[in-house]
Formats: structure tokens, sequence, C-alpha cells
């Protein structure tokens, strides 16, 4: 089936009151989730597995349970899906890992597959257990997974990430949405933003985010806040890198990542592809997911990518 991949994008606003929207668009930087977008096939995506019969009903009930164990846990505990996950939902979550797992090992760099099998590790038969997760992300990053039960609106995901806690909800799309939901579940966080916290450089780089957009929320500078957004989808959610001995453009954003079709035509499109300066990021960067994006960025390396960016928010 001819499909392409681009992202659902929550309606949100910054934190100044009212008519703060980002240049007006959609924008959520909490959940950037696999969709379906017609007309754009994807460029070497794998083909569509057969799936696990996961249907909406039931997809739908089993977010509300997990949501609710999610809402009743204590501060300081971490919830488990009731009953632990269904056999439908493991298989879900294999078809998206192989998925993802396969385009990546043609199209990511090596420090994100080094993160995602060695640091990570998920196993590819079952959606990971969120307590397990967690303790080996803390034992090996000094991060915290923070489950939540949906989107955040962009304050609350900075202040997460200035606490070096990462959001992530719980529950997994049924089969009628494998390349399309409208709601976000975990496959973005676990399989986009959590390996890059076992990369230093990245970990560094979400908690200076966190620790900019507080600064600029306290000055209430909304221009900056607005720069501060576009940068981060450019190089957190969209970044390329030249990588290894022969500087191959791969990918390392979560968002490209974690959408394997997007990952294909955004590696296989060098016309797209625009060198990492700030002055190119404002100009040409965008947070509208309608399709694919027009430009991406790449930077010289993914710790060069890291410092580069941290030392400019420091200008803000």
């Amino acid at each position: 089936m001819a499909r392409a991949l681009t992202k659902f994008v929550a309606h949100t606003r910054l934190p100044f009151g009212d008519g703060a929207a980002v240049s007006g668009r959609r924008w959520n930087s909490l959940h950037v989730v696999a969709t379906t977008c017609a007309g754009r096939p994807p460029v070497d995506a794998p083909e569509t597995p057969i799936l696990p019969f996961y249907p909406e009903t039931v997809a739908k009930e089993r977010k509300s349970l997990i949501n609710a164990a999610v809402a009743s846990t204590p501060a300081g505990h971490i919830p488990r899906a009731p009953n632990g996950y269904l056999e439908e939902e493991n298989l879900m979550w294999r078809a998206i890992f192989q998925n993802v797992s396969s385009a990546a090992s043609r199209y990511a760099c090596r420090e994100y597959l080094r993160a995602l099998h060695q640091g990570a590790a998920y196993r590819e038969d079952a959606v990971p257990d969120i307590a397990e997760l967690n303790e080996r992300v803390e034992r090996q990053t000094g991060w915290q997974v923070a489950p939540c039960v949906g989107s955040l609106p962009p304050s609350e995901f900075f202040m997460e990430l200035e606490a070096r806690r990462m959001p992530c909800t719980m529950y997994i799309r049924p089969h009628t949405k494998y390349t399309f939901t409208e709601d976000p579940d975990c496959v973005h966080e676990m399989l986009g933003h959590i390996p890059h916290l076992f990369i230093p450089s990245w970990a560094r780089l979400y908690q200076a985010f966190g620790r900019a957009a507080r600064r600029l929320t306290d000055r209430g500078d909304k221009d900056a806040y607005e720069r501060l957004i576009l940068m981060y989808f450019a190089v957190v959610e969209k970044g390329l890198v030249r990588d290894g001995p022969h500087g191959e453009v791969k990918a390392i954003g979560a968002s490209v990542i974690s959408g394997a079709g997007e990952l294909g035509h955004a590696l296989t499109s060098p016309e797209r592809h625009l060198p990492l300066e700030v002055d190119l990021v404002m100009k040409y960067g965008s947070t509208d997911e309608d399709g694919f994006m027009e430009r991406y960025f790449v930077g010289e390396g993914v710790d060069h990518m890291a410092d580069f960016v941290i030392d400019w928010m420091s200008t803000l």
C-alpha cells in the first residue's frame, strides 16, 4: 500500500497568554506521532507487515485503563499496565519496532543505533515495561522516564526536560492506525527520544532546552521562545548529521527515525539538506507537518550538533 509518514501535532499555545501560538501553527513538543499522508509514498520503506487484530474499541478501553493507572499512581512510583500488556499490544509493538529498526539500520547514525540496541535495549516481542525501562535509563544516564496520559503543552514538557525526566505515554495504537494515529502513543518517545538519552551530549542538549525555555518564560520573551522551538524541531525532531569516516548524511532526529517512511525520504533527498546554521534554521525551518519537511538541517556530527545548539541557546 502506498503511504507516507508525517506527524500529528496537537494544538497548543505558548505560556505567554492569549494569541501566543507558534507562528499560528500547531505544535506540541511531547508527541510527534507517525501518521499517513496521501500521495506521498515512502522511499525504501519496509512493506506493511501482517498486523495483529487489535481493534480501536479495545485500544480505546485499554488506553482508558492504562491512563487511569498512570493518573492514580502516587508521585515517585512507576505505574504498570493493568494486568500487563495484551498479546495484541505486544504484537503491535513488534510490527512497529521491526519497521523502524529496519529503516534505521540503513539511514540512522551509528550513535543512535548503538543507543537503541545497547542503551535502550528493547525486546522486540513486547511493549517495554515502563518500570524496567526507567530503571535502565536512570542507572545509565541519570534521567527518568515520566509516564503521562497524553500530550503536554511545551511549558510543561520543557519543565520535565530541565528536571531530566522524559515524558512518555504507556498505551499503543490499534492495528487500524498502524501508520496513522491522531492520539499520541508510546512509539515516538520510546523509539525516538529515549534512545537519545544514552548519548551523553544529547542528554545534555535536552536539559539545556528545558533550562532555556524556563529562562525565556521568566523573561516573557515570546520571540526568543519561538526561535527556541524552531531550533528544537529542526534538530531534536528532524536533525541529520554527518556520520562515519566518509561523512555520510544519516538521521538523528526523533520524529524522522520513528517515522520510518520519512526517514527514507529525508535521506534520499539531498537537495533538501542544508547545513546546520542558525540563520538558515530561522529562515527555512518549520514546525508545519502537513507533509514531509521541505528542508532538513545537517550537523557535522552528533556531539558537534549538540554543542553547537547548546552554545546558541546561551545567547538567547
